[in-house]
């Protein structure tokens, strides 16, 4: 549900004018009324609970006030995003936006004289936000609230810690004169409260660096198992005994890799003549590589492929970057070389503009603002016709006041003919991770994948023969038992533990967009009756579950390049995803824009590949466990096509999406 705010109206009270003589009615005392107020969105993470103590009047926040934009935005966005309307395509320059929905000037100076009047310091103005520091008591008169902490306690692990958390408690709004000059305020959800648990954040994708260093831990622990192991490298190339399973004693050796040859043949743009050129994709990431060009024109090289010319990979470094980018804490982050070199397999000679954000915010809020933060001058200045991200945060941890500020720049993005794509996550749906009670047993998809004015990109585990032909595709959904010691069965029975599957499901936070009616099955948009229809994501999906090769400086060794298989999960699969557009911006001449309305009038065609359900008592398995960060795990049995509790089935599933656009 995109946020919108309310317009102030004029309301009447006549009560029993007929049976009160009017006379008396001079000698009652004025009644003073209120002044008007326009409520805004909540700044109050949903799971917020607790016992509530006002915060400290002195306590320092800071806070950014968005402005809104003209009216009229949401529609004519609408309207060049949709094929069957005349407006179709008919895009609009960053300067015709600015002229026709922008902010202006006298928005932004009465929302800067109020904020002053109200005591705030102003230390930025943007076309977007006026950004300001104030005490809380100048916040709780400002916004007619009061801010708190939310104190609450949670076990872990068989231990009780006190969690404290920012919000307020009341309602949050403006005065109505500013009503349509303000859409939001964020900030709040970002006061640092420490708490005895060492603070509880929601599940982030890209992974944190405390998930990577667990999962080297762990590679590391199993890798003197590896002993010979052969990998593939293609399906099926070889094939390994096993304890027996589904009515099998041996099963397809795990894959190495596969290399960049082998995703153009199999998403049919090998010998394309549309390759991207004379499209942009921009990449937003939370990281910065000052060696990411040499490191990719080393990895194409080493392929056999073209690497990037002069000019078109470039970067955009915000100011809030700092050397912590480039900080390691055992294996460096693998998000900037898997987005870009995904984007250049799938899309050789388009441009890449990796937009490179601060790595330092710690906050559910923070990384959402950053992350915006890195949209915004892609949008104002229209430096790509694509923009992939390959980040995420829950639903269930992101204030309505950090949301509603996105969909005007996906807006703008629109009227530009810019579209936007986003990982859908790597845990299915989420159940059971993180280890957090406030979130384990959520069915909790991914912000802002789940975004209405998003493309959300899942994952698939594509099976690619010798040659590059497609042998089999099914949803993400890896499941591993380890051999027992004996190696004669299994110390979990197969398909055993999630290892990992495409996100998915519906959100809490936006109803049903139009493009999916008729499209979505009724019964997973209103999940099985129990609600009003919702956005329901993934869109679409690319490979992901089975990984291909990334070479970065750093991969194994630390400031020596090398080359891992890295390049999978829905980070993979959204800037894949984004190069397969440039390749159709190519070949229709013009750009696509927000792409979904397009997207679903592909359901049920020869352009999308529908992914079927798996055989249950039959479902393709692989020995040995893929690791990113280190060898193939020999001695387990990998189930794949189950994503935890994500259904599969013929059409639209909240798995895959539409489908994958394999040939």
């Amino acid at each position: 549900m995109t946020h919108l705010l309310p317009r102030s109206r004029t309301r009447g009270l006549l009560v029993g004018l007929a049976t009160v003589p009017l006379l008396a009615l001079t000698a009652l005392p004025a009644m003073a009324s209120a002044p008007a107020r326009v409520a805004l969105p909540s700044p109050n993470l949903p799971s917020l609970t607790g016992t509530t103590t006002p915060l400290d009047p002195t306590t320092q926040l800071p806070l950014r006030v968005y402005l809104a934009e003209r009216a009229g935005l949401a529609a004519a966005a609408t309207a060049v995003a949709d094929p069957g309307n005349p407006a179709y395509a008919q895009y609009l320059t960053p300067v015709r936006y600015q002229q026709q929905f922008g902010t202006t000037a006298a928005e932004t100076t009465a929302v800067g004289a109020w904020l002053s009047a109200q005591g705030m310091t102003i230390t930025a103005t943007t076309a977007h936000y006026i950004a300001v520091t104030a005490t809380v008591a100048q916040a709780d008169t400002a916004f007619d609230t009061q801010v708190s902490e939310y104190d609450s306690t949670v076990t872990e692990f068989g231990q009780t810690f006190l969690v404290r958390e920012p919000g307020v408690v009341g309602g949050f709004s403006v005065p109505a004169t500013l009503d349509g000059d303000v859409a939001s305020v964020t900030g709040i959800d970002q006061l640092d409260l420490p708490d005895q648990s060492g603070g509880k954040t929601a599940a982030l994708s890209p992974r944190s660096p405390a998930e990577r260093t667990a999962a080297t831990a762990t590679a590391a622990a199993k890798a003197s198992t590896t002993n010979d192991f052969q990998c593939s490298r293609y399906w099926g190339q070889y094939t390994d005994q096993i304890p027996a399973a589904y009515g099998h004693t041996t099963a397809p050796a795990q894959l190495c890799g596969y290399t960049p040859d082998q995703l153009r043949r199999a998403y049919g743009v090998g010998s394309s003549p549309d390759t991207g050129k004379g499209v942009t994709i921009a990449i937003i990431s939370s990281d910065y590589k000052p060696t990411m060009l040499a490191d990719a024109n080393e990895f194409f090289t080493k392929h056999g492929e073209a690497g990037f010319a002069p000019g078109q990979f470039a970067d955009l470094i915000l100011p809030t970057v700092n050397s912590s980018c480039a900080d390691v804490d055992i294996q460096p982050d693998p998000e900037e070389p898997i987005d870009v070199e995904s984007a250049h397999i799938a899309a050789p000679d388009a441009n890449i503009l990796n937009v490179a954000t601060d790595c330092d915010e710690l906050t559910n809020g923070g990384y959402l603002q950053t992350w915006l933060d890195g949209m915004t001058p892609v949008v104002d200045q229209h430096l790509a016709d694509i923009v992939s991200g390959s980040f995420g945060i829950q639903e269930a941890a992101i204030a309505p006041a950090d949301t509603a500020a996105w969909d005007p720049i996906f807006q703008q993005g629109a009227l530009e003919g810019i579209g936007f794509d986003f990982s859908t996550g790597d845990s299915g749906d989420e159940v059971g991770f993180p280890t957090d009670p406030n979130f384990s047993d959520v069915h909790n998809t991914q912000f802002p994948a789940t975004d209405t004015w998003a493309t959300a990109v899942g994952a698939t585990s594509l099976e690619i023969g010798a040659g590059g032909t497609v042998l089999g595709d099914q949803a993400w959904g890896d499941n591993t038992s380890d051999f027992n010691a004996a190696g004669t069965g299994y110390v979990q029975a197969p398909p055993g533990t999630s290892t990992g599957g495409s996100g998915g499901g519906i959100s809490t936070m936006f109803a049903e967009p139009g493009y999916q009616r008729n499209v979505v099955p009724a019964a997973q948009a209103t999940d099985n009756g129990t609600g009003p229809a919702a956005r329901t994501i993934p869109d679409v999906s690319t490979d992901g579950g089975n990984l291909w090769w990334i070479g970065y400086t750093g991969a194994v060794t630390d400031g020596v390049f090398d080359e891992i298989p890295e390049g999978g999960a829905t980070s993979g699969a959204s800037p894949l995803f984004a190069g397969l557009e440039a390749d159709a911006i190519q070949a229709l001449g013009h750009p696509l824009g927000f792409v979904n309305p397009a997207l679903y009038r592909l359901n049920a065609t020869p352009a999308v590949r529908d992914i079927l359900p798996v055989n249950p008592a039959d479902p393709p398995i692989v020995r040995g466990e893929q690791q990113g960060f280190g060898p193939v795990l020999p001695n387990e049995l990998v189930t794949l096509g189950e994503d935890t509790t994500l259904t599969v089935s013929r059409g639209y599933d909240e798995s895959t999406g539409l489908g994958d656009l394999t040939k």
